[in-house]
């Protein structure tokens, strides 16, 4: 036999020949044998050339992943830059503020309240009632007039026990919207606290300007 009836021999034994059929790839069983491949698991005993997902597939996993936890990270830095302040200090929320009550005397001798008097008082805000419990009132701030800050986001009426709690005469209700001033931890009564009226919130704009 000569080289070329040799050559032309090995050339019939090559896949890759023209004389021998290749199913294209967009035929539905080369899909499907596709498929197949890549959602083998791989055996610790199978050669490298013979693993079942592509080394570029592989690739592309791993960066997906690495992409994925890359994303999670950042959510979590973001969502704790959110509840920084502008100096990097987080938030937190005081405690309420507790007052007491005292003893609301409708028929105690008060002199006329005057605005300059009430401008000395502290603490001094604005606050509607959101719950009621017992003698305890409790108001959620609307603003602070003075002796507060924006950490201090509720005040505690604490009235004596067995005893209702009452303000200028009136009984507290949710929904409602109160001012109130204290000296010493307990509420000033004889017009410098009460409902807020438009009068009386007046009064407060005089004593408090913006």
């Amino acid at each position: 036999m000569n080289d070329d009836n040799l050559r032309d021999q090995l050339g019939r034994l090559d896949p890759l020949s023209d004389d021998v059929a290749v199913e294209p790839l967009t035929t539905p069983s080369s899909r499907a044998r596709l498929e197949q491949i890549m959602n083998t698991p791989e055996s610790p005993n199978t050669p490298a050339d013979e693993l079942s997902l592509p080394p570029s597939r592989t690739r592309w996993l791993v960066a997906a992943a690495a992409a994925l936890v890359l994303l999670v990270v950042a959510g979590l830095v973001v969502a704790n830059l959110g509840d920084d302040d502008d100096d990097g200090e987080i938030d937190v929320a005081a405690p309420p503020l507790v007052l007491s009550l005292g003893v609301d005397d409708i028929m105690a001798s008060c002199i006329v309240p005057e605005a300059s008097v009430l401008a000395g008082m502290s603490p001094a805000l604005a606050g509607t009632a959101t719950a009621i419990e017992g003698e305890i009132v409790t108001l959620t701030v609307d603003r602070w007039f003075a002796g507060g800050d924006d950490t201090t986001t509720a005040v505690e009426l604490h009235a004596q026990p067995g005893m209702e709690a009452l303000i200028a005469g009136f009984s507290f209700e949710v929904g409602e919207q109160y001012l109130i001033t204290a000296t010493n931890g307990s509420v000033n009564f004889c017009g410098y606290s009460g409902p807020a009226t438009p009068s009386f919130q007046a009064f407060f704009d005089e004593a408090f300007p913006s």
